[in-house]
């Protein structure tokens, strides 16, 4: 029994560390498109300005 208790508990404790990666990574990538989907539609909204010079 003791034996069974170790296993899940050294299962668990390798489990995790990668589940915790995995969504610091997911984060990063989130943030990231995040970003870039903001930064292109602040591009879209003044691209008619920067034939005029005012950009």
């Amino acid at each position: 029994m003791n034996e069974k208790k170790n296993s899940n508990l050294q299962f668990v404790q390798t489990l995790l560390p990668i589940i915790g990666a995995v969504l610091v990574v997911a984060g990063a990538i989130a943030y990231i498109c995040l970003k870039l989907a903001d930064e292109l539609k602040y591009n879209e909204k003044w691209k008619d300005y920067d034939e005029c010079g005012w950009h």
